[in-house]
C-alpha cells in the first residue's frame, strides 16, 4: 500500500485535469445544442407564417371571388363605388398577408440572434485547457506534490519563433497529432520538439 501513496499527486492531478476538460466539452455541446434548437425554432417561425400567409391569401381570392360573382349577379361591376371598395378590401387583404409575414421573420430574426449570442458565450477550447491544466496542477500540489522538479522558468529559452524547453516538458510530434485528432486525449506538455 505505501508503494501507490507516491502517484497520489499524480492520479489527483490527471483526475481533476480530465473532469475539468469534460465539463469544458459538456458546456460546449450543451452550447452547441441551444444553438442548433434556437435555428431550428427560427426556421419553424419562417415556415408558420409562410403557411399562414398562404391560408390568407387563399381565403381572400375566395372571398373575392364570391364578391365578384355577387357583384355580377348584381350588375355591379361597372360601377366606381365598388371598383373603390374592392381595391381597398384587397390592399387591407394583401397587408393583413405581410404583417403575418413580418412577424414570422421578426420572430425568426430574434431566436437567431439567441443563437449567436449562445455561439459567442460557448467556451473555447484554450480555455479549456488552461482550466484543466490549473485544475491539475492544483489537485497535484493539494494532495501532496511537489513542483521542486518541475522546470524553472529561466530554463525555458524564447528566440524569435522558436521556444526551447528542457526536455520534461515536451511533447512529441505523435503526441501532438494525437491531440489534434481527439480533442480530449490532450497530452500533459505544451511544446513540440
Amino acid at each position: 500500500m505505501a508503494a501507490a501513496v507516491p502517484f497520489l499527486p499524480f492520479i489527483a492531478g490527471g483526475a481533476a485535469a480530465t473532469a475539468s476538460l469534460m465539463a469544458t466539452a459538456q458546456q460546449r455541446a450543451v452550447s452547441k445544442g441551444e444553438e442548433s434548437r434556437l435555428k431550428m425554432e427560427a426556421d419553424v417561425a419562417r415556415q408558420q407564417a409562410g403557411l399562414e400567409s398562404e391560408a390568407i391569401g387563399r381565403e381572400t381570392r375566395r372571398q373575392f371571388g364570391e364578391t365578384r360573382a355577387a357583384a355580377a349577379q348584381a350588375s355591379l361591376l361597372d360601377s366606381v363605388t365598388f371598383g373603390d371598395v374592392y381595391k381597398q378590401s384587397a390592399a387591407a387583404a394583401q397587408l393583413d398577408r405581410m404583417m403575418v409575414e413580418y412577424q414570422g421573420e421578426t420572430q425568426a430574426q430574434a431566436l437567431l440572434n439567441e443563437a449567436r449570442f449562445v455561439k459567442a458565450a460557448r467556451p473555447s477550447w484554450a480555455l479549456g485547457v488552461l482550466q484543466a491544466a490549473s485544475a491539475g496542477l492544483g489537485a497535484y500540489a493539494g494532495s501532496g506534490g511537489s513542483l521542486e522538479r518541475a522546470p524553472k522558468l529561466e530554463e525555458v529559452k524564447v528566440t524569435g519563433r522558436r521556444i526551447k524547453v528542457p526536455s520534461a516538458m515536451r511533447m512529441t510530434t505523435s503526441d501532438i497529432s494525437r491531440a489534434a485528432r481527439s480533442p480530449r486525449s490532450y497530452g500533459s506538455g505544451l511544446i513540440a520538439r
